[in-house]
């Protein structure tokens, strides 16, 4: 197996420190262009027609940034990253109420649905915005870990993956924000760029997607190449990086420095705009350091 606390090192050190190399790729800025980083933290951009200007730019509080993120996260399935952020960040400079917990409760579904619909936020539509609603609903009744941290910016990893996941008998207390990868992803965004203090957040492992298997393959931290992704698999994926981030320094955001939270969107990046890259043409493209021990392409699998 390879070294993946070296291997850790080098691709948080390549993203964070914004060295990876786009001369044969379409341009990137790392961490700052991840959608959610770019509507909610990022100065205005120089292209007037972007509207991205960061919420805290537009003197958002910590509540609202964390709002903004859960209700944003819950809908982010299956579709343009970018295309959904941005539109959302258009329907909160329009219609704030749409994330405002108590105001969401007490407006007519079909208002709700509408400017969900209208804006471009939702994709499957019927669902998600139930799901949204849902979600308010829990948070304006002030209980639990999941509304303590959006509402006071303070919380426990576990306590928050244990009350996401919560149901009451109603059904599930935060629809579409349960999801094996969503759910890891969420609580990383309440720390940054939600700017919450997460204790025990070094027991939140990188969410396993198809981008973060293909470069732990090709890298050859784990021997997994051949069958369909599944639990087993995606165990094996995090617990070889969660070993690897415990032996090594990896660089990040403050509040996330130092753990799988802060490697998990260097991965994902990695995956999508180096190994994919390499994939769709066909043979190895350098991208960063880590490129020195790719092993594409893999060899078919046998039998």
């Amino acid at each position: 197996m390879a070294d993946a606390a070296r291997l850790a090192e080098l691709i948080a050190e390549d993203f964070y420190g914004r060295r990876l190399d786009f001369s044969a790729r379409n341009p990137g800025n790392n961490w700052w262009s991840l959608p959610e980083i770019e509507v909610t933290d990022r100065m205005p951009p120089t292209d007037a027609a972007v509207a991205t200007d960061g919420l805290r730019h537009e003197k958002a509080s910590g509540r609202t940034v964390r709002l903004f993120l859960t209700f944003v996260a819950a809908v982010d399935k299956m579709r343009d990253a970018t295309q959904l952020w941005r539109a959302a960040g258009g329907l909160f400079r329009s219609n704030p109420e749409v994330f405002n917990p108590a105001k969401v409760c007490s407006m007519p579904a079909e208002s709700l649905g509408k400017l969900l619909r209208d804006s471009g936020v939702t994709k499957y539509h019927k669902p998600q915005v139930l799901a949204w609603r849902r979600i308010a609903m829990s948070l304006a009744s002030r209980k639990g870990p999941v509304f303590r941290v959006v509402d006071s910016g303070d919380g426990d990893a576990e306590e928050l993956l244990r009350d996401v996941w919560s149901r009451d008998s109603r059904g599930p207390r935060y629809p579409e924000l349960r999801g094996a990868k969503i759910r890891l992803m969420w609580v990383r965004m309440m720390a940054e760029p939600g700017k919450a203090e997460i204790r025990r957040l070094e027991t939140v492992p990188v969410a396993v997607d198809v981008q973060v298997r293909r470069v732990t393959e090709n890298l050859g931290v784990t021997n997994t190449y051949g069958p369909r992704l599944n639990e087993r698999i995606k165990k094996q994926i995090q617990q070889a990086w969660s070993d690897g981030v415990a032996a090594a320094r990896i660089r990040g955001p403050e509040r996330i420095a130092g753990t799988c939270c802060a490697l998990d969107p260097a991965l994902w990046f990695y995956g999508k705009h180096g190994c994919s890259h390499c994939a769709r043409v066909k043979r190895q493209v350098r991208f960063g350091r880590a490129c020195d021990d790719c092993r594409f392409p893999l060899p078919a699998p046998s039998g």
